[in-house]
């Protein structure tokens, strides 16, 4: 009969009010195998009374055998474990789950047909999954979080009220970033948002996190050196910027050299020089077998730049007798239509477009004109514009997009402003929703952006952080910009101005490559046959010419040694 079973019939028969016999335990199943250990000595060597106890020790250290907690075996007086429990502590208690031994591994019980593996662990809170780590929540109590409640950058953080059972509702690119992370972390974390009213700085917001009243802040909050005196952050989530948005007029061009606008500076110079330079491949190839080519050499040197030009216009009369040259001017004649196409294209962009161009493209020009800035109340962009070097009296704070706009429409001359300084969340938000007539323009100033504050030394600090740079997180941040501030450049801003028209080199060097290798190949051929059907000519003429060197040096050998002599006769006398 299976030990176990009897075990506990004959504890209950001796015990009987006591339920719920226990399973023996490993210690139980050491005891018994070490009385068994000694009835098998004592039987085995038949001891009676009348035998030392040095015998019977000595037989009991040499009794070897298969017992219920495994292969019993002394050495030293010492018992040699095999078998090892395996224990699920909980709380103060402790329940055995298993045992393991190095020729079977872990199973659940100790029989001959025991199973694999061990029993249920129960973790803390008889929970049967096992935890995903550190639960905040363990505590009873879910985090604080502070949100500040306010309007103007709705897109950012937005708190209403549900009317009907008077509950928060907390929406905004901020909290949905914060609660993709709070998804993303290693362990449960259980919060609830709390509106913070008062925002006339947010540094009475990060206060409360200080003085232990709050256990983060999430929203618009702008990570900077003395707030990290007092709070904690996570890395920034948001562009780190900032940044001046202007108003767009519209440009019109009244110059007369508004046909040299089309073209930049570089690709005329460089269209010239192919002009040239095509005019001069062809006058090499063709005025030795071409008579339209040969004259004077002003003729000549008018020749080529007549042909050259004149490819613009296909107008050009002279017949050409090669093949290489006609190569080279149909290649370049697929240029020119090309370039002239564009340019047409382009010059008719600007005179009949309308064209628009940011009205102050600088931070200089602002302060050197003493014009009127604005931004943002409550923030710390004030702080940055006073260490630019503005005045107090010249900065404006509003607190809406809307503010934004009409205050720069109205500009500095009628108590508005001629720009708006903030970082760079705020004026994607106030772009997506007037897209036409305004423009970021300038550099763009290093700031620490947007982070989540807690306490200094929680450890979500270093967790948050490390959430921000897994791949799910990225992707969901990214989905959580395209629904709140819409997709990049979906906006059609006017802002390049004029120089939105203009072609560059960069646009036709592809052309002006296969131009000019073909010219350069068309030219080298044409040598190559020049220098083969001239081979006799030249070499005779190379015949001539060394000729002629060895009889000079023979001359000049002979001046010399004439002299050498006329040198000796006068030394004599």
């Amino acid at each position: 009969m299976n030990f176990t079973v009897r075990f506990k019939e004959k504890f209950q028969m001796e015990n009987p009010g006591i339920r719920g016999v226990p399973s023996p335990s490993l210690l139980l199943l050491w005891a018994y195998d070490t009385a068994w250990s000694l009835a098998a000595a004592v039987n085995r060597n038949r001891v009676s009374s009348s035998t030392p106890g040095r015998t019977l020790l000595g037989a009991v250290l040499d009794t070897t055998f298969d017992g219920l907690a495994g292969r019993f075996r002394l050495r030293n007086g010492l018992l040699q474990v095999s078998t090892y429990e395996v224990v699920n502590i909980i709380g103060k208690g402790a329940r055995t789950v298993g045992f393991w031994t190095p020729e079977s591994g872990i199973f659940k019980n100790l029989k001959a047909n025991n199973e694999k593996g061990l029993k249920q662990i129960l973790w803390p809170g008889d929970l049967a999954t096992a935890p995903r780590g550190w639960d905040v929540s363990s505590t009873g109590s879910p985090l604080r979080v502070i949100v500040p409640s306010r309007h103007g950058f709705d897109q950012l953080v937005k708190v209403s009220y549900n009317p009907t059972n008077i509950s928060v509702i907390v929406t905004g690119y901020c909290i949905d970033v914060f609660d993709a992370l709070m998804k993303n972390l290693p362990y449960l974390v259980a919060y609830q948002y709390v509106p913070f009213n008062d925002t006339s700085t947010y540094d009475s917001i990060l206060n409360l996190v200080y003085e232990k009243e709050a256990d983060a802040v999430v929203g618009d909050t702008t990570i900077s050196t003395d707030r990290m005196n007092k709070v904690a952050f996570t890395m920034p989530y948001t562009d780190i910027g900032l940044s001046m948005i202007v108003v767009l007029k519209k440009y019109s061009s009244r110059s007369m050299w508004i046909f040299l606008q089309p073209l930049t500076h570089t690709l005329w110079i460089t269209s010239l020089a192919f002009f040239f330079l095509t005019g001069f491949v062809v006058w090499v190839i063709e005025h030795r077998i071409n008579p339209e080519f040969r004259g004077t050499p002003w003729q000549q040197f008018g020749i080529i730049f007549y042909f050259a030009f004149s490819t613009l216009v296909f107008s050009h009369k002279e017949k050409l007798e090669s093949n290489l040259s006609r190569l080279v001017v149909i290649v370049w004649v697929f240029v020119v239509l090309i370039l002239t196409s564009s340019y047409t294209a382009s010059l008719t962009s600007m005179l009949t477009f309308q064209q628009f161009q940011p009205t102050v493209t600088s931070v200089q020009d602002l302060l050197r004109n003493g014009h009127f800035v604005g931004y943002q109340r409550g923030s710390t962009v004030k702080y940055w514009l006073e260490e630019m070097g503005f005045h107090k009296k010249n900065l404006l704070g509003y607190g809406t997009v809307e503010e934004y706009a009409e205050a720069l429409q109205m500009g500095s001359e009628n108590g508005g402003v001629s720009a708006i300084f903030d970082e760079n969340p705020y004026l994607k938000i106030f772009l997506s929703k007037y897209c036409e007539g305004y423009t970021m323009v300038g550099p763009t100033y290093r700031l620490g952006g947007f982070g989540f504050a807690f306490p200094i030394g929680s450890p979500m600090v270093h967790d948050v952080s490390q959430a921000f740079m897994t791949p799910a997180v990225q992707e969901e941040m990214a989905r959580i910009e395209r629904k709140w501030f819409g997709n990049p450049g979906a906006c059609g801003s006017s802002s390049d101005g004029i120089n939105s028209s203009r072609l560059g080199f960069s646009n036709f060097s592809g052309l002006f490559l296969i131009s000019g290798l073909t010219s350069g190949l068309a030219l080298l051929i044409s040598l190559s046959i020049l220098v083969y059907q001239k081979r006799d000519e030249l070499s005779a003429e190379a015949s001539r010419t060394r000729s002629m060197s060895l009889q000079r040096l023979h001359m000049w050998l002979e001046r010399l040694r004439t002299w050498y002599q006329a040198q000796g006769v006068t030394h004599h006398q």
